[in-house]
């Protein structure tokens, strides 16, 4: 990963537990998973260097390399966890196959990888559906995830553009993207997604 040799924001063991990571990872996950994290992880680095501080650089990449480590595991064993813990997830998510790994990948990724910052753990899970409350971290990954190299669908190119000129327009924008494409797939959404709108529209 390029990014991690000649990122100079990054400390030698800042980057050496990057790349150990990385092949925790990609040993675990099915290999078209593995590239997608790995494009998600390229794509917010490349434009974080506007947004963020070298603290929180480390801390998105971390995020966007475990973001979606609860997908290795099937949707029946990301029920039982969440049952068994007594993890926050709603009635809609337990029922939501797409979106629970993102709302039990945050006591996975502590579990597993012993992490415990908040920031890196409020991103994993905001991941899906986002947040009223989200701060620039949780947005680049938000972002990221929906439009990094191999997503392929119409006004992706004018999307990576704006993620670069203005996060905040972007994200309302990749919002709205998500938005049509369920309501045209006859998908449901989730119960807060009305109240994260509004409140991106009123943010810009």
């Amino acid at each position: 990963m390029n990014f991690i040799k000649n990122d100079l924001s990054l400390t030698g063991n800042q980057k050496k537990y990057l790349e150990d990571l990385a092949g925790k990872i990609k040993n675990i996950m099915p290999a078209s998973l593995y590239r997608h994290t790995i494009n998600t992880l390229e794509f917010a680095c490349s434009i974080a260097k506007k947004y963020l501080s070298d603290k929180e650089f480390f801390k998105l990449s971390i995020a966007c390399m475990l973001h979606d480590y609860g997908k290795i595991f099937d949707y029946e064993e990301l029920m039982k966890i969440a049952r068994e813990e007594k993890l926050k997830v709603s009635e809609f998510e337990m029922n939501c196959p797409p979106l629970l790994h993102s709302f039990v990948g945050e006591y996975l990724v502590r579990r597993d990888f012993d992490i415990s910052d908040l920031k890196i753990l409020k991103a994993i899970r905001l991941h899906t559906v986002g947040s009223c409350s989200m701060g620039i971290l949780e947005k680049i990954l938000f972002i990221a995830d929906k439009i990094e190299k191999d997503r392929n669908y119409e006004g992706v190119e004018n999307l990576r553009g704006l993620a670069v000129a203005n996060i905040n327009l972007c994200l309302l924008e990749v919002y709205k993207n998500n938005i049509i494409y369920n309501i045209k797939k006859d998908k449901l959404l989730h119960p807060d997604t009305v109240k994260i709108w509004n409140n991106i529209c009123g943010g810009i």
